[in-house]
């Protein structure tokens, strides 16, 4: 641009500013579900608990000894990848591990581009820095991709897979992802399905920005129309999502009580009752396996409560009210809310309250991380208030300015409360303060959450006068289209996931475990956000895919 950008206005210009920040509406899309939805829900019952749980175990002995025992490397890969695919590896971290360690110190050559790009991509995924050189082997002498290789489906799929595995600076890669991509685009309507089902799938979202847990669904049913296949897989698989399924009922069950119990969302109409949508979209793609119901059920309260807390600022509140909820917020002190109005007092009480309870969830030696997160959440309402002052004073701002407090206010959703109920034996002490540090790589998840999340809501946002967006500062200050602009903020994104992957390949910072969380906000936003058309705010878009992994078991 050719003048500078007018900086940051004071937060109250006058009178008649104030006077023009009125109440505004949106026209939210109802939820989906019924407040009793998840209370009276009951699972069809196929087999006993203890059957199950007996058939499991036997299921989980016989892939054990699979793994041990089989030494081809062709089929080592392709027996991992199907156990990944259908969302099952996580029993068998230590054999998976140990595979993965031979086949990357194995001087393997092969000009099979399925087998190469797959041991690629699982390699890069647990962590091994696999070069991606072995992709030059399918180049010709004047670098660009063997043409011979476009013929074949199945191996351009796992090319395409694979080269979103990269880090910064692997152009290979790039080149790969653009080669396979054309490619596959072109032969679609030869293709039979479930190959045809998966390259439709990884086109719109690929398969390492692909939810393990929507990826097992859909992976699962397409199996079954394999020509041959690993029956006992395929029914530990099976087995092991319906058991799971029962779990995630039932911590629904336990949100939706509570939920009623407090009884918020009948005295604030202007804000989104989301509960369902918050457990499904943000909190159940973090990890979904049962050590991890605590933490589901923590960051499930706050996700709710936080929703109409970002409505109150964004929508309805007037600044006076909203700087009398900042202020109770940072005074942290159930006290404060008398001075609210009174539409606001019970919903303040009971978030603080809340907020406040979760100690009593932790154990003695984890009682520290209350400190962090009640921080935290200071941050982020004083952000929200950051945002209100910027509209009142009509500010004009460089993109700069307006992304940091954006990034930093929602500092709890990604290094607060995800991490807030999770196994003292996964997070210590130590780590809480690498996260209280804000790492690069949750930084980069904060970029992928926020800048997706602004590209795709930049029409409604506008509409709404919600304020300057990073997305809106941008365009102004470049004088980009709507349509550049987004490509952008998209490549600002890819850009995001490549130091992401750099992080997670060994020797990372902390153990994979927990960089696996910060691949996952990555992923839910991916999934979410693009694959289901911004389902937070469109609930009709993921009302299938809630039913298929909440409500409808697999038959076995």
């Amino acid at each position: 641009m050719n003048s500078e950008p007018q900086k940051m206005c004071p937060a109250v210009c006058n009178s008649e500013k104030l006077d023009s920040f009125a109440r505004r509406s949106v026209n939210y899309e109802p939820t989906s579900w019924s407040a009793d939805t998840f209370i009276t829900h009951t699972v069809p019952i196929q087999n006993h608990k203890e059957w199950n749980e007996a058939r499991i175990r036997k299921l989980k002995e016989h892939v054990r000894s699979i793994l041990e025992s089989t030494t081809d490397p062709v089929e080592m890969v392709n027996l991992i990848d199907t156990i990944e695919h259908f969302g099952t590896g996580y029993h068998f971290k230590r054999e998976i591990h140990d595979a993965l360690i031979h086949l990357h110190d194995a001087n393997l050559i092969s000009w099979d581009l399925h087998h190469v790009a797959t041991r690629f991509r699982l390699l890069r995924q647990h962590g091994f820095n696999a070069s991606s050189d072995v992709f030059l082997n399918f180049k010709d002498d004047q670098g660009n991709f063997d043409e011979n290789v476009s013929k074949d489906p199945k191996g351009l799929l796992s090319l395409y897979n694979a080269g979103y595995l990269a880090t910064p600076g692997e152009e290979i890669l790039a080149d790969a992802i653009s080669f396979a991509r054309g490619h596959l685009s072109l032969m679609l309507d030869d293709l039979r399905s479930p190959l045809k089902k998966q390259v439709l799938r990884s086109l719109k979202t690929p398969l390492h920005k692909m939810l393990p847990r929507v990826e097992a669904r859909f992976y699962i049913e397409e199996y079954d129309e394999e020509e041959s296949g690993h029956e006992r897989l395929l029914e530990l698989a099976k087995l092991d999502f319906n058991t799971l399924q029962s779990l995630h009922l039932e911590e629904m069950k336990i949100l939706s009580l509570w939920w009623k119990t407090l009884n918020i969302g009948e005295n604030l109409k202007y804000a989104r009752e989301r509960l369902l949508e918050c457990y499904f979209i943000f909190d159940l793609p973090l990890y979904f396996e049962a050590e991890y119901s605590r933490a589901r059920i923590i960051y499930g309260k706050f996700l709710a409560l936080a929703t109409i807390m970002d409505d109150t600022f964004d929508v309805f509140g007037t600044y006076e009210e909203c700087k009398l909820l900042n202020d109770a917020i940072q005074r942290w002190d159930e006290k404060a809310v008398d001075f609210l109005p009174m539409y606001l007092r019970n919903f303040c009480y009971q978030f603080i309250k809340t907020v406040n309870n979760f100690e009593d969830e932790l154990e003695p030696s984890e009682k520290y991380r209350m400190l962090y997160i009640v921080k935290s959440v200071q941050t982020l309402v004083a952000g929200l208030m950051q945002e209100v002052e910027w509209r009142v004073g009509s500010c004009a701002l460089s993109f700069d300015e307006r992304k940091t407090p954006a990034l930093d206010g929602n500092i709890c959703f990604v290094v607060g409360f995800p991490f807030l109920g999770l196994p003292r034996e996964l997070i210590t002490e130590e780590i809480f303060q690498w996260l209280n540090a804000i790492p690069d790589v949750a930084m980069d998840s904060m970029r992928i959450m926020r800048y997706t999340d602004e590209f795709v809501s930049y029409e409604r946002e506008s509409k709404s006068g919600q304020g300057p967006t990073s997305f809106e500062c941008y365009k102004m200050e470049t004088k980009l289209t709507t349509e550049a602009t987004t490509m952008k903020f998209q490549s600002f994104c890819e850009d995001a996931w490549k130091r992401i992957n750099q992080a997670c390949l060994h020797p990372a910072d902390v153990p994979m475990t927990v960089l696996e969380i910060f691949v996952n906000m990555g992923r839910m936003m991916e999934t979410f956000y693009l694959y289901f058309n911004d389902g937070l705010n469109k609930p009709s878009n993921v009302k299938k895919i809630i039913s298929q992994l909440l409500l409808e078991p697999f038959s076995v």
